[in-house]
């Protein structure tokens, strides 16, 4: 495949454009060249009829491919051939379109070969790598081809650089065949012998197929835009700009730059997400590709030099796209038993259209040239070009290609891509080592990079438990469709390999599919298990009989401390207030951990009924738990609760128990919100906000400012003595309050409400 891209590559394209101008052939003249070789397509439909016949792919393939190559021979010796350019420029023509027709008939059986050699959910990365060396041999190749021709006519040896050329390109053509020889044969399954009616009809099964029409349809518009310009902006690049051949054969290698590039990673999409959506993506950048074109500035050298050099690098990644794509999508879609009418049906539409399109845009811009300048006219060519390539993406919308996801799937996929991601992705595909592979994963699900998801899942089944827990926890934070169901599968096919990640990983995922196996999961004997099942419903659950009666008898379990304190903590995320009853036995629980759970439920879920539990507990225990039942009583409590809130106050120890009774305290004055703003800040910022708050009334109530005063100066107990002799009624518990640290910005807070 290298040698004969090297040699498509030396006989075609530039050098092909250049040599034509050399001999005074007009627009026209490379409109034919460009576009009558591919009206030849139309020979797809009797070569598909007749390959159908061989049992052999390789014995059919052959003599056209050996055909190909020779018509070109003669272009060794046409430059010197002493005649007068319009016979020279006919002969050319005749070469190429004799050599067309070799290459044209085996086409479609060629492509049926390789796609059947390839497996169908490998063919994106197979074709993508394919095209990608492909490309870079074409640069590599086209770039020596270029620096040979400049060299020479730079002495004003056209002539013999042309000839040099063409003679490097027969040398690989005839390598290549060498290696086509030892490819290995595939022998058809069914060969079928029909006539040329029968066959055309067969042919024609594919038109009659409503959803291939509508890729026929397709193909033949986006052909029609990006085979329009055809080889216009190299003869633009050599005519307008006055490019060297070495600087417009090195806008190919910048192409194959973007393509070695971005061919792994279009092939990888597109065997993931379908070849529609990546279709859409690269289509609508495709038509963005001729605006470099637009921007450039005849006789700006170094300027477009260095424009063409450095967006060719995009276009080439885009390119590598649509032609992954487009070609895939029609094996996609092909029924298999006909696949190779289908890819000959395709195979003429593109070539008919990619003929026709090519003359199209040299017929204008011949006209075009009477009425503008060659600039502008190259450019308003440029700018239909991408308006037909624009057209093309509606086109697509209607096509179904089964197994492929929508658009905005893939797009989302793409705006999560991150170097970061890509990164891991690639470590995760080739790293052995368990480290690696474990780092590797948690990037994935860091980035959320969901192209990895795949890999992700495989994971799940690794060998190596740290690399299982790894993707569970990878895929819940990916959230993929299938993440469910595959946790699952963990859960219910390996009990005893099961970890207390995959069951987390079952409640960050939220599906509620997963309900059944967390219940089940609550009878585990390993506690670490009960426990994150407990977790996971109360993120899971949807507040269901089944789910909460799971629960409310795991908060009940007497040998399980834990298990009781988080099935009391899923009760009060799923807002359970049914569960009264047990969150109220639970505040008498010996555990202060279950009777901290039961706390924060009773305040969440304001459970009046359950203040006298509070108060008992209370009473009873002196722990950091009493601190959460204060503030669950001030929640459902009434005044008559701040003298007990207080005294715990008193003897918590540490700031977070004791600011956390003064939030209760505050909460039965009403005052919460500000007195927790208050215990945020600190210095200054505490001191211009107190002032703020008491500032207004310290005229009217000087021993408002006697209190700001002592508070200022560090008496605390004097300055909140003070504050409640401002007030008209004082609550029960405050005309002589215990001393407690920062009840000050309590009370101060709470001085409006004593007016």
């Amino acid at each position: 495949m290298a040698f004969a891209t090297a040699f498509g590559t030396l006989v075609s394209g530039l050098f092909l454009v250049g040599f034509i101008q050399s001999l005074g052939g007009s627009d026209v003249w490379i409109g034919f060249l460009s576009g009558i070789p591919s009206l030849i397509g139309l020979l797809q439909i009797p070569g598909a009829i007749w390959g159908r016949r061989f049992s052999s792919y390789k014995r059919f393939v052959l003599p056209g491919g050996l055909f190909w190559r020779l018509g070109y021979v003669p272009l060794v010796v046409l430059p010197f051939l002493p005649a007068p350019p319009a016979l020279k420029l006919t002969l050319l023509l005749t070469c190429v379109l004799l050599a067309s027709v070799g290459g044209t008939l085996v086409n479609p059986v060629y492509n049926e070969w390789i796609a059947e050699m390839v497996p169908d959910n490998s063919r994106g990365t197979f074709f993508a790598r394919r095209n990608a060396i492909a490309t870079a041999v074409g640069a590599v190749v086209g770039i020596f081809g270029a620096l040979l021709l400049d060299a020479f006519r730079g002495h004003h040896e056209d002539k013999t650089g042309f000839t040099v050329v063409y003679g490097l390109g027969i040398v690989c053509a005839f390598v290549s065949m060498y290696f086509f020889t030892r490819m290995q044969d595939l022998p058809r399954e069914a060969p079928v012998r029909q006539g040329l009616a029968e066959g055309l009809r067969t042919i024609g099964q594919p038109f009659g197929d409503r959803n291939y029409r509508r890729v026929l349809i397709f193909l033949g518009v986006a052909v029609l835009g990006q085979a329009f310009a055809g080889n216009l902006f190299n003869a633009y690049a050599l005519e307008s700009l006055k490019l060297d051949f070495k600087v417009v054969q090195g806008t190919a290698v910048s192409m194959a730059i973007g393509n070695v590039l971005s061919a792994r990673f279009w092939g990888f999409l597109s065997d993931k997400y379908g070849n529609k959506p990546v279709l859409a993506i690269v289509a609508t950048l495709l038509a963005l590709n001729p605006i470099a074109w637009l921007a450039t500035i005849p006789g700006q050298g170094t300027y477009n030099a260095v424009l063409l050099l450095s967006t060719h690098v995009l276009m080439g990644m885009t390119w590598c796209g649509i032609n992954l794509c487009q070609f895939n999508i029609m094996l996609a879609t092909a029924k298999p038993a006909e696949r190779a009418s289908y890819i000959g049906a395709g195979m003429t539409i593109t070539a008919l259209l990619g003929g026709i399109s090519p003359l199209l845009g040299a017929f204008m811009m011949a006209g075009l040239r009477f009425g503008f300048p060659a600039v502008v006219a190259y450019k308003l060519v440029f700018l239909v070009s991408i308006l037909l390539r624009f057209a093309a993406v509606l086109f697509l919308i209607p096509i179904n290609e089964q197994g492929s996801t929508n658009l905005r799937t893939a797009l989302g996929a793409l705006r999560r891509v991150t170097p970061r991601g890509m990164k891991a992705m690639r470590s995760l595909a080739k790293s052995s080592d368990v480290e690696a592979r474990a780092e590797a994963i948690h990037s994935v699900g860091a980035t959320g990079a969901t192209l990895a998801a795949d890999e992700v899942i495989k994971a799940l089944h690794d060998p190596q438990p740290k690399i299982r827990r790894q993707a569970a926890e990878a895929i819940a934070r990916l959230n993929h469709p299938r993440a469910t169901q595959e946790l699952i599968h963990q859960v219910e096919e390996h009990p005893d390999l099961l970890e207390e990640e995959t069951i987390e990983a079952l409640g960050r995922v939220g599906d509620a599919r997963a309900v059944p196996v967390l219940i089940q999961t609550l009878q585990s004997p390993r506690s670490l298990l009960r426990r994150a099942a407990a977790r996971a419903l109360g993120r899971v659950g949807e507040g269901d009989e089944v789910t909460i009666g799971a629960l409310i008898r795991a908060a009940e379990d007497p040998d399980d401390v834990d298990l009781r304190r988080t099935a009391l903590q899923s009760l009060r995320r799923l807002e359970v207030r049914e569960a009264e009853p047990v969150i109220r036995n639970a505040i008498g629980d010996p555990h202060p951990s279950v009777r901290i759970a039961a706390a924060e439920a009773i305040a969440e879920l304001d459970l009046s009924d359950a203040a006298p539990a509070l108060r008992a507990s209370m009473e009873k225990y002196r722990d950091e738990a009493s601190s959460e039942a204060a503030y669950a009583l001030g929640v459902v409590g009434d005044s008559g609760d701040i003298p007990l809130i207080l005294d715990e106050a008193a003897r918590s120890v540490s700031m977070i128990t004791r600011r956390r009774c003064l939030l209760g305290v505050a909460r039965l004055l009403g005052v919460e919100r500000e007195a927790y703003r208050l215990m945020l800040l600190d210095g200054m910022a505490r001191d211009a906000a107190l002032l703020q708050i008491l500032g207004p009334e310290m005229k009217r109530r000087p021993k408002i400012r006697s209190a700001l005063t002592r508070f200022s100066s560090g008496d605390e107990v004097g300055a909140v003595e003070a504050l409640v002799r401002s007030w008209k009624v004082v609550p029960p518990g405050l005309d002589q309050p215990p001393a407690v640290e920062e009840l000050f910005l309590v009370l101060a807070v709470a001085t409006t409400w004593s007016r």
